[in-house]
């Protein structure tokens, strides 16, 4: 027994370690890039939609990205790069419609992508729309037939569209893509969710785990941990994991960025 907790406080030990070495190293990585540029260096006149673009590019700040972008493309609406660079901040934002709205611009000017309609397929995914987000995903599989990603949005889009063969074949397909590890743990989870919905249990677990294990999300020693442990295990954790989220919580977020040199 006694090897179970040493155990449990090594894994909330680690824990803890690793979301301060996180924060520290976010706050050095901000205050130290010298490929960042803030708004006070900046010119206050420019003239030209590519020192815009070039602007964005070179930004720290979501905010000053999205304002470089939206001023390139008022001094050049063709500018079809400024679209996708901010139809990709837009999406991290949450914002779905203005997504739809710059990938389309995107798909009008520029070659076809398929990687640009997954992502206009994301917006409309996202949006809960799902018979545009399955178009969408179907055109980019069309463009790039071993595109695994795009397999395994339209197989989620499919799923919450109750099109259930559907979502279990293209879940598979893109298992079997071997696309990245975490487009392979989505496509698993797809899949599992489909089958628990259709009575399929005896499959469910298989899956879940298949996912745990090649999720990059998940750290390694989670997985083997969540490999090994018994219910049991968890269950002793649990209030521990809880106790040890609420003191993170509190004391993690007092920690302050270091000093930036002169």
């Amino acid at each position: 027994m006694k090897h179970k907790y040493i155990f449990t406080v090594f894994i909330l030990v680690y824990l803890i370690v690793c979301f301060f070495h996180f924060r520290w190293e976010k706050y050095s990585a901000a205050a130290y890039d010298p490929y960042q540029v803030s708004a006070s260096e900046i010119p206050t006149q420019i003239d030209n939609a590519m020192d815009y673009f070039d602007y964005g590019l070179k930004s720290s700040m979501t905010s000053e990205k999205i304002e470089y972008f939206t001023k390139a493309l008022e001094l050049n609406p063709k500018l079809a790069a400024a679209y996708e660079r901010r139809g990709m901040l837009y999406y991290f934002q949450e914002k779905y419609d203005k997504v739809i709205q710059d990938f389309h611009s995107y798909i009008e000017l520029a070659p076809a992508k398929g990687e640009a309609y997954r992502m206009l397929g994301m917006g409309y995914l996202k949006s809960g729309t799902y018979r545009p987000a399955i178009n969408n995903f179907t055109r980019a599989i069309e463009i790039k037939p071993k595109h695994a990603h795009a397999y395994a949005n339209r197989a989620e889009a499919s799923r919450l569209s109750r099109k259930y063969e559907e979502a279990i074949i293209d879940a598979t397909r893109a298992i079997k893509l071997r696309g990245d590890p975490r487009t392979i743990s989505d496509a698993y989870r797809t899949r599992a969710k489909v089958y628990l919905k259709i009575g399929r249990s005896e499959l469910v677990n298989a899956d879940i785990e298949a996912a745990w294990q090649v999720d990059p999300r998940v750290p390694l020693w989670w997985r083997e941990f969540l490999m090994y442990a018994s219910p049991e295990d968890m269950r002793r954790v649990a209030p521990i994991v809880v106790i040890v989220i609420v003191f993170v919580l509190i004391f993690g977020i007092q920690l302050k960025p270091p000093e930036k040199d002169e």
